[in-house]
């Protein structure tokens, strides 16, 4: 079969050989060479090359021994190769190789014209030479230890790069250095900008105005600095990923085409102490501390106004505590049609109902958990207490209302139930509740079911309800028949679902004294 195997390889034609050797580690490829001459003409027409030190051979990869042996493969691959065209050069090196081999390196793949261009390096400083290439159209750099954009770098020329991700790359003039590198890629359409130590940064503007794609993620263990200055300057962007705690101030925020962003800002250590102070009571309402307090915090106001186009949105647990310090009033988010809003029980929803009534078209609203922080009410929100004003989802233009649950929260399954009518019982134009549960196999699936069935007033009369976990669908119309198909055996035990099978609820299921229900109840959340 081997033979029959290398017969049909080798009728193949030349290209189309070194198309598949450019799929496989260069390693590998590079052994085919010893096969026959043919085989080294082949090897040598690869055009996608990636070195990684630490590879399977390389266990113990500081180690003088096995530094030498991989530099040693990496020249003989390349001087095998010679001037061949090359698309794709990728060079991981967790050690401490000889920084001026590694230079000749890099700058012989440029020179062959290299489009993809990723490096993984650990304290080295970046030559000037790929900051000049011409023909760089993808450039990835980080993932390791120190590499540097230094100050040598006087000049930077890309013009065909589109794609740039950077991590854990150190700017030794901080932002003007990146201001300098995003100044000269004119036709740059996606940045991912990961773990910059702001400790070394004055400010920091992303001025892109051919950027479509922006992800922006800054995570710190102990989240003890704030960037002091951030801008955002693209105004054809249409996706956005952006996690970081919060500036001290958005000079510029302008998000003009933006479509999608997931949001997930939070506060310093400091900053979460002096929210707590001002939960204990220590600002007076009567006070002006109000501003004080809130410049303390943290204020994305600025950040939030840039956001008002956006059609999809997704909010973390610690961005709504954020714009729970915001100045300025919620913008109107006339074109936002789907919200997706992560909850734990470490913050509040306060901030949630002056962001729902600045949502005229919102259609489909998202709850990643009901489990939050009872802070006084929740702005009208929940049922957590019985708030005076009416609440404001009696307003809501939500259309579909989708709910996860996590059955493993550490806190009672009836406050969480309590929610889901809640939203039952205010939202006028509901038109669909899902609710997914995250167990495969769980009874509290069926006894959800069965109480939601028990809201005898709702909104909206003929809002179709399902709860699903992985291998469970119930589906009701309150008040039609309720469908579902399940399996009586465990998961791990089924091999296919069976037939679906319909039922009508029995009488003691449309209970009207259900204890979770009252008419005072009722009242109280209106």
């Amino acid at each position: 079969m081997g033979s029959v195997w290398r017969d049909l390889v080798s009728n193949l034609p030349d290209p189309l050989i070194s198309h598949i050797l450019s799929f496989i580690p260069t390693k590998e490829a590079a052994s085919t060479s010893v096969l026959s001459k043919r085989w080294r003409f082949l090897f040598a027409s690869v055009t996608n090359l990636e070195f990684k030190s630490n590879g399977d051979d390389d266990d113990d990869y500081d180690d003088d021994e096995a530094s030498t042996s991989f530099m040693e493969f990496v020249e003989r691959v390349l001087a095998l190769q010679g001037t061949a065209p090359i698309n794709r050069f990728s060079l991981e090196c967790c050690g401490h190789p000889d920084q001026a081999r590694v230079t000749s390196w890099i700058l012989n793949a440029l020179k062959r014209g290299v489009s993809d261009l990723d490096l993984a390096l650990s304290e080295y400083p970046l030559p000037a030479e790929i900051f000049l290439s011409k023909t760089l159209v993808k450039l990835k750099l980080g993932q390791a230890n120190d590499l540097s954009f230094s100050n040598a770098v006087k000049k930077v020329c890309l013009p065909k790069l589109k794609t740039l991700d950077i991590d854990c790359v150190v700017f030794e003039a901080g932002g003007v250095g990146f201001a300098k590198l995003l100044s000269g890629c004119p036709v740059l359409e996606e940045l991912a900008l990961m773990n910059i130590g702001w400790e070394y940064w004055k400010a920091c503007s992303v001025n892109v105005k051919t950027l479509k794609r922006l992800t922006f993620s800054c995570e710190d263990e102990n989240d003890d600095e704030n960037p002091k200055s951030v801008s955002f300057n693209t105004p054809n962007l249409k996706y956005l990923e952006y996690s970081d705690t919060i500036a001290k101030k958005y000079p510029k925020v302008n998000f003009g085409s933006l479509v999608e962003a997931h949001i997930s800002l939070r506060m310093t250590e400091d900053q979460i102490a002096d929210a707590t102070i001002s939960d204990d009571g220590y600002f007076s309402e009567g006070d002006d501390d109000d501003s004080e307090e809130k410049e303390m915090v943290g204020d994305a106001t600025a950040f939030l106004m840039g956001l008002c186009n956006v059609r999809i949105l997704y909010l973390s647990a610690t961005t709504l505590e954020v714009l729970t310090y915001c100045c300025e009033p919620t913008p109107v988010f006339n074109n936002l049609n789907q919200l997706t809003v992560e909850s734990n029980s470490e913050t509040g929803w306060d901030s949630l109902p002056a962001l729902l009534i600045n949502c005229p078209n919102l259609e489909t609203l998202i709850f990643e958990g009901l489990v939050h922080k009872d802070n006084g009410g929740c702005g009208n929100m929940c049922c957590c207490k019985r708030p005076k004003q009416s609440s404001c989802l009696l307003f809501s233009p939500v259309k579909v209302l989708k709910i996860v649950m996590d059955v493993n929260y550490d806190v009672e399954e009836t406050m969480e139930v309590k929610q889901v009518k809640h939203f039952l019982k205010t939202m006028p134009c509901l038109e669909q509740l899902i609710v997914y549960y995250k167990t495969s196999y769980d009874p509290s699936v069926f006894e959800l079911s069965k109480k939601l069935q028990k809201v005898r007033v709702m909104a909206s009369p003929k809002c179709k309800i399902q709860v699903i976990s992985p291998n469970l669908s119930l589906t009701s119309t309150l008040p039609s028949s309720l469908t579902r198909r399940w399996s009586t055996a465990p998961p791990e035990e089924e091999e296919y679902a069976p037939p679906a099978a319909e039922f009508a609820p029995s009488k003691e299921e449309y209970d009207p004294y259900d204890e979770c229900y009252s008419s005072e109840d009722e009242m109280s959340w209106l």
